[in-house]
């Protein structure tokens, strides 16, 4: 039952919404957390008991934390202490997680003649483990007091985010998740709205794409230009399947009250790598910006490190703080996504790739400015270059090992053969309807990217157009969707694609 699925936003939350408003205020946070649990059940079954051993952790610690008082303790004492507990904390978490998702991948990484285990890894696990170090960590820094075992449990199994996220923050959230607040009419309209809205991207154009990805991948035979087709196509699938998914999340949410953070902001109108890692999977960055990355860089062996170095170069002491935080951040960002060297070569490629815009962008916008190239041109060598380098880095990401994605990368430089290109476009499940249909949905989407990017709230300004006018526009989108929409036959169920991390 995924957020696409019929079963989903025509049954279960439907069902879920009419038991939360029927009962009392007072006891719709146990509906809430009923439906947590039987959306987790009817996903992973009786693996809802690691999620319930996290919950339970995350309580304990979290009280723990909480609780602790210096008395006539030495300050630094007390940090350390508090800190012992903290680190006891985040390693109990991350080893069930490493210990469901890693296994396989350490055994056969630096054990010779390693038989895999079937390890069977329940839903979201990769998301709710990061919201309870967030959790550990705020409360032991005093953002916010430690919450009851309701709310911990239903903020760790809110299943709006279960299976792709948003990663939130207790804070954002703690307080609608009991609040009960009964629904209303604005939000569940605004809500189905925007599950709408993630419906068209993903079933009109994420599913649709799937199988030619799936093909231009698995049979791949040397060419470049082939290979250019899977790297834009499985971009477009990637961004059009996960934020559609998220759309479905918040819309999903916000029927309920509660408010989650947004996790795409045009991403494809940066101005460079980092500006897209801050408009993409934003609440996965803000999360190792937060605990991973100022954390290290305020270290003190950085520090030292720092200190050292600035005797040697100010220029190198400026940068090696910041260069080691974010290595780790970036090694972290591949290992999250999974147990595969290509994840992690996906994420030493941002690395690589950040450290040299850290050391070149300013000086060469600066040259840019002085022979008056800073307007349109420099927004179009902007959007190419960053074209290029995510559809580069996606290509690595969907390849299925790291080699097989720098034979396709080495093709794109030296193969530009078009021969095969109309053979094999009529092997690959994507017809001229598929192409037509894609398109057009595809173009409708760039068109509300722009008007969001200059700053016109498009859901806001939908709201105040007449009533008459909305639904007609709704039962468009709907028909769409019903009509263009990838499933029936010559379309195998497709699954959200960042579940899977």
């Amino acid at each position: 039952m995924g957020y696409h699925s019929i079963s989903y936003f025509a049954f279960f939350l439907p069902l879920a919404m009419i038991a939360y408003q029927v009962v009392p205020q007072k006891y719709r946070k146990f509906v809430l957390l009923l439906a947590n649990a039987v959306f987790f059940w009817i996903q992973s079954k009786f693996l809802i008991v690691y999620i319930s051993l996290e919950i339970l952790l995350v309580y304990f610690f979290g009280k723990k934390l909480g609780s602790m008082k210096k008395g006539t303790m030495d300050r630094k004492v007390f940090q350390k202490k508090k800190a012992r507990v903290l680190r006891i904390g985040v390693l109990l978490l991350l080893g069930i997680l490493i210990a469901l998702k890693y296994t396989n991948f350490l055994g056969e990484t630096f054990i010779s003649g390693y038989q895999k285990i079937n390890i069977l890894v329940p839903i979201g696990i990769s998301y709710y483990t990061l919201q309870g170090i967030s959790y550990l960590s705020d409360v032991k820094n005093k953002k916010y007091p430690s919450g009851s075992l309701m709310q911990v449990a239903l903020y760790l199994s809110f299943f709006p985010t279960i299976m792709e996220g948003p990663i939130t923050r207790f804070n954002e959230v703690g307080e609608d998740l009991i609040a009960g607040e009964k629904l209303n009419g604005r939000n569940v309209t605004m809500g189905y709205e925007r599950i709408l809205w993630g419906l068209f991207k993903k079933l009109c154009i994420a599913d649709h794409l799937g199988p030619a990805v799936n093909y231009l991948f698995d049979h791949w035979d040397g060419s470049g230009v082939l290979a250019l087709l899977g790297a834009v196509l499985c971009t477009i699938q990637l961004y059009m399947d996960f934020a559609g998914t998220i759309d479905i999340a918040i819309g999903s949410a916000e029927i309920f009250n509660v408010t989650l953070p947004e996790n795409f902001r045009q991403p494809f109108f940066a101005k460079n790598a980092g500006d897209f890692w801050h408009r993409w999977h934003i609440t996965l960055g803000t999360f190792f910006r937060d605990y991973i990355f100022y954390p290290v860089s305020l270290s003190k062996p950085v520090q030292k490190l720092t200190k050292k170095c600035n005797g040697i170069s100010k220029k190198l002491g400026r940068y090696i703080g910041p260069s080691i935080a974010l290595l780790l951040v970036w090694l972290a960002n591949g290992f999250w996504h999974g147990a595969n060297w290509t994840y992690v070569g996906y994420g030493l490629y941002y690395f690589v790739l950040m450290f040299i815009e850290q050391l070149f962008t300013k000086p060469f916008e600066e040259r840019c400015r002085r022979v008056h190239l800073d307007g349109w041109p420099l927004r179009i060598f902007r959007f190419v270059k960053l074209f290029i380098i995510v559809i580069i880095g996606e290509m690595f990401f969907r390849a299925a090992t790291f080699s097989n994605g720098w034979k396709m990368f080495t093709a794109i430089l030296t193969d530009h053969n078009l021969t095969l290109l109309r053979a094999r476009i009529g092997m690959m499940e994507f017809d001229s309807y598929d192409f037509v249909s894609v398109g057009i949905c595809f173009i409708v989407v760039i068109i509300v990217s722009v008007m969001e990017e200059r700053g016109i709230h498009t859901a806001d300004e939908f709201q105040k157009k007449p009533l008459v006018f909305r639904w007609m526009m709704l039962y468009i989108l709907l028909f769409v969707v019903i009509t263009f929409g990838a499933y029936g036959s010559g379309y195998g169920k497709a699954a959200m694609m960042y579940a899977g991390f």
